[in-house]
């Protein structure tokens, strides 16, 4: 996934489009952010169009214990969207159980709250992985 894959008209467009939300993540979050460990949200409309401005958490801690990362998310979901596409970044590749203790609880936290989780991604160093196969 590269953002100069991306279509002229991509902030048009539905992140649910096969493979523009992988995309539209390693465009907006930079190497600069990877390198501080960003939790990525970009938000989105009921029809899975992405707002402006996405919501970027610097120096996140991957190894919180179980319940500060549901606290965390648990608020953020408060915030009430439609939809979201969400983002775990870090200078090097993240665990894969780190990772998944993250995409569980960020699916359930969001879900609660009626939010729905377009796709849940990974971006490293020059890299974006989908976590989950929601995008």
């Amino acid at each position: 996934m590269a953002f100069d894959d991306l279509p002229p008209d991509w902030t048009d467009r539905p992140l649910s489009t096969p493979h523009l939300a992988g995309d539209v993540v390693d465009l907006v979050v930079k190497e600069s952010d990877r390198a501080q460990n960003t939790f990525a949200v970009l938000p989105c409309d009921e029809n899975d169009v992405g707002y402006p401005t996405p919501v970027l958490i610097d120096q996140t801690d991957w190894l919180v214990d179980d319940e500060e990362r549901r606290e965390m998310l648990t608020a953020l979901a408060a915030i009430g969207l439609p939809a979201v596409v969400l983002a775990f970044s870090s200078s090097r590749r993240l665990p894969d159980g780190i990772l998944d203790r993250w995409r569980a609880d960020a699916e359930t936290a969001f879900g609660a709250a009626g939010t729905r989780v377009i796709g849940v991604f990974t971006a490293w160093a020059h890299h974006v992985e989908p976590v989950s196969a929601s995008a």
